[in-house]
C-alpha cells in the first residue's frame, strides 16, 4: 500500500511549488499529473512573472541561453481605451519564460527535494474511510491504483477534479466553473511589418476591453497581443476587433495564435476541509485586473506550507479546524484586496469607451493609485472617494459621464466596501462558517459576475445571449 504525507493532484506551477516546499520540509510527497512529460503546460509558450515575485517565492531565474529563458522587460503602463493618458504601474522587472520548459524545471527541483512525480496519472476519486478522506484513486495506462495520504491537495486549475467531488456539506465549495466564470485568453504572436517600429514603446495594457495587452514575445520585431474575455474565445476575438478600431497600431502579421483559460471570479470561501485543501486556480485565486494566477497562488501556498508543516511535525490531524487559519491569513494578506477590487472593477469597466477616456484624462478612478498595483494592497481612503465623487459630478454636469454610469460606479465602490467589511469578519473557526457564507452569498448575488458587463451586442451576434 502506497502511503504519503501529501498527495498533490496536478503538476503545474502551483502543484510543483507546493510539492517542492513540502518535500524540502522533510515530508513524503507524491504528485500525480494527468499529462505525459512532453505535454505538460502546453497551452501557452510564453508566460510572465516579475523578478521580485520569483525572488520572493524562491523560484530560480533562468539566464540568457537557458532553454527556459525568454527575456526581461520593464512593467508596462495602463492606457485609456483610445491609447492615451498612461498610468504607470508598480516598477518591476518582468521575466518572460517558456512555460513548458519552466514548469518542467520546477518539477525537476521538486523531485530533487524528494517529491515523487507520476506523469500520465489522472485523479479518479477520493478514497474514504467513513466520511474521512484517506487518499485517492488514480488511473494510468496500466490501470487504476490507490494511494493513501494525510492530505489531498487539488492543484488542477479550472477542472478542479478533486474539489468538485467534495460533498455539498463540505466547507470547500464544489461548484464547477461555467463560461461566465472563465477568462478565455487569445494570444496573437505578431511581427511588425516595419523594422522602424520599436515594440518596447508599445507594451501596455488596456483595462476597458476587460483585458487587452501588448507584451514582448521574444522576437525583437514583434509582440504578443493578448485579449481575455468571458463566455468564449469568439467573444474575446470580437472585443479585440473593437480595440483595433479604437487604438492606432502599426501593421503586423500574425505568426501563431495560442488559446487558454483562467478562472475569473471570486475566490472560494474556504480552501480547507478535513484532509483536503484547494490551491491556486482550483480555488479561483487570480488577479482581478488581468486574471493572472501564478504568483497569486504562491501567496496562498506559502501560508499553507507553514501551517501544514507545523501540524505534521507536531503529529496533529489535518482537520479543517487545525487548517482554518490558512483561510484567515490568506484573506488578510491578499484575498480581501482581490475580491473587493472585483466589485469596484465591475462598476468601473461598465463605462463606455468615451466615458473612460474622459476619466483617464482627469484621473477619476483610473488613477495610478488604483490601477498601479493591480488590486494588491489597495486602500481607498475617504479623501479618495470624495475626489472620485467630485470628479464624476463634474463629468455629469458637462455631459461627459452618464448618470447611469455614475450609479454603477458608486454601487461598485459601496459593494467593494461591503465585501471588505464582511471579509474582515471572516469566522475564527469552521463553526461560524455557514452563517457567514449565507451573508457572503447574498452579497455576491447582488454584485453579480464580471460577465454581466460583457457587450450585449456582441453576445447577441454570437448567439450567446
Amino acid at each position: 500500500m502506497e502511503k504519503y504525507d501529501i498527495l498533490v493532484v496536478g503538476g503545474s506551477t502551483t502543484g510543483s511549488w507546493f510539492a517542492r516546499r513540502m518535500a524540502e520540509e522533510g515530508h513524503k510527497v507524491l504528485v500525480i499529473e494527468k499529462e505525459k512529460p512532453d505535454d505538460v503546460s502546453r497551452a501557452y509558450d510564453i508566460f510572465h512573472m516579475t523578478k521580485k515575485e520569483m525572488e520572493q517565492f524562491g523560484l530560480e531565474i533562468p539566464k540568457e541561453g537557458d532553454k527556459e529563458f525568454g527575456f526581461f522587460f520593464d512593467g508596462s503602463p495602463m492606457l485609456s481605451p483610445f491609447g492615451n493618458y498612461p498610468k504607470k504601474t508598480v516598477p518591476n522587472t518582468i521575466v518572460g519564460l517558456h512555460k513548458h520548459d519552466y514548469i518542467m524545471l520546477m518539477n525537476d527541483y521538486a523531485e530533487k527535494a524528494g517529491a515523487k512525480i507520476l506523469y500520465g496519472a489522472a485523479f479518479v476519486d477520493f478514497i474514504k474511510e467513513g466520511n474521512k478522506i484517506v487518499g485517492a484513486r488514480y488511473k494510468t495506462d496500466e490501470g487504476e491504483k490507490d494511494v493513501y495520504a494525510s492530505l489531498v491537495a487539488d492543484c488542477t486549475g479550472i477542472p478542479a477534479v478533486a474539489r468538485t467531488k467534495m460533498p455539498d456539506s463540505s466547507t470547500v465549495e464544489n461548484y464547477k466553473l461555467t463560461p461566465e466564470d472563465i477568462f478565455y485568453v487569445v494570444l496573437y504572436y505578431a511581427v511588425y511589418e516595419s523594422e522602424d517600429v520599436k515594440p518596447e514603446e508599445l507594451h501596455a495594457s488596456f483595462l476597458n476591453y476587460k483585458a487587452v495587452w501588448s507584451a514582448p514575445s521574444g522576437n525583437p520585431h514583434g509582440a504578443i497581443l493578448g485579449i481575455g474575455g468571458n463566455y468564449s474565445y469568439a467573444y474575446s476575438e470580437e472585443v479585440f476587433k473593437d480595440f483595433r478600431k479604437n487604438v492606432p497600431w502599426p501593421r503586423y502579421t500574425v505568426e501563431k495564435v495560442e488559446k487558454g483559460m483562467t478562472p475569473y471570479r471570486r475566490g472560494i470561501y474556504s480552501f480547507v476541509d478535513d484532509n483536503f485543501i484547494a490551491l491556486g486556480d482550483t480555488a479561483c485565486l487570480t488577479k482581478p485586473t488581468c486574471g493572472e494566477g501564478c504568483t497569486s497562488s504562491l501567496v496562498q501556498c506559502t501560508i499553507a506550507v507553514k501551517v501544514i508543516d507545523e501540524l505534521l511535525k507536531e503529529g496533529k490531524e489535518l482537520t479543517k479546524e487545525n487548517m482554518w487559519c490558512i483561510n484567515k491569513e490568506y484573506l488578510r494578506q491578499q484575498g480581501i484586496a482581490f475580491d473587493s477590487m472585483r466589485a469596484l472593477l465591475k462598476g468601473v469597466v461598465s463605462t463606455s469607451y468615451e466615458e473612460a477616456e474622459y476619466m483617464f484624462k482627469n484621473d477619476i478612478i483610473f488613477s495610478e493609485k488604483i490601477l498601479g498595483g493591480g488590486g494588491e494592497d489597495l486602500q481607498i481612503s475617504p479623501a479618495d472617494i470624495a475626489k472620485i465623487v467630485s470628479g464624476m459630478a463634474i463629468g455629469v454636469a458637462t455631459g461627459k459621464i452618464r448618470p447611469t454610469t455614475v450609479k454603477k460606479i458608486v454601487k461598485g465602490l459601496l459593494q467593494s466596501g461591503e465585501i471588505t467589511k464582511l471579509y474582515e469578519e471572516y469566522p475564527e473557526t469552521p463553526a461560524g462558517y455557514w452563517d457567514w457564507k449565507k451573508k457572503a452569498d447574498e452579497l455576491w448575488e447582488k454584485v453579480g459576475p464580471m460577465s454581466d458587463i460583457c457587450d450585449p451586442v456582441i453576445l447577441k451576434r454570437l448567439g450567446i445571449k
